[in-house]
């Protein structure tokens, strides 16, 4: 999923301090410093949530294909607004992805689910979605990617669009 030197490699590209990373991850800065030096591996939680953090910023991680792993630059496409939109069942935010305009809905027992807890109002859905959003950001540039979409200006998460760790 990701190593050490690949989370050290891709928040040297961004410049990042291990403060940066673990507010834009949100987790603990001794969350970051600990796995960096190889003390501990983090929660599964928290290792997708620093992995989606460097995604979204734009660090493409390079598996080992014989060559060995590593981190490089990628080309972000996504592009968000911080205008989250609370409805009954659901938050929303406005995104777009290589010019074009989406929705992304993320239903809130996605949310409830991956926080395993369960919120009330809609300001606790939404704030629980700032927290989390380069996850659903990376989730729902995945989903534009592959064409998973249903319509053309609406991406629906679901809990099939995670990797399993996230819950």
């Amino acid at each position: 999923m990701l190593n050490a030197a690949q989370c050290r490699a891709g928040r040297a590209l961004l410049n990042w301090s291990q403060d940066e990373l673990a507010e834009n991850a949100q987790v603990a800065r001794t969350t970051v410093t600990e796995f960096e030096s190889n003390f501990r591996t983090p929660m599964k939680q928290n290792l997708l949530a620093i992995r989606s953090a460097l995604e979204a910023a734009g660090v493409e991680f390079i598996p080992d294909n014989g060559g060995g792993v590593g981190a490089r630059f990628r080309k972000v496409e996504i592009e968000y607004s911080r205008n989250v939109r609370t409805d009954r069942d659901k938050v929303m935010l406005q995104i777009r992805y290589c010019g074009h305009p989406y929705t992304l809905a993320i239903p809130n027992n996605v949310i409830d689910d991956m926080d395993r807890v369960n919120y009330k109002t809609d300001k606790e859905f939404g704030k629980a979605l700032e927290r989390k959003l380069p996850i659903y950001l990376r989730a729902a540039e995945q989903k534009i990617i592959e064409g998973r979409i249903l319509d053309h200006d609406f991406v629906w998460l679901t809990h099939e669009d995670f990797p399993a760790e996230a819950f």
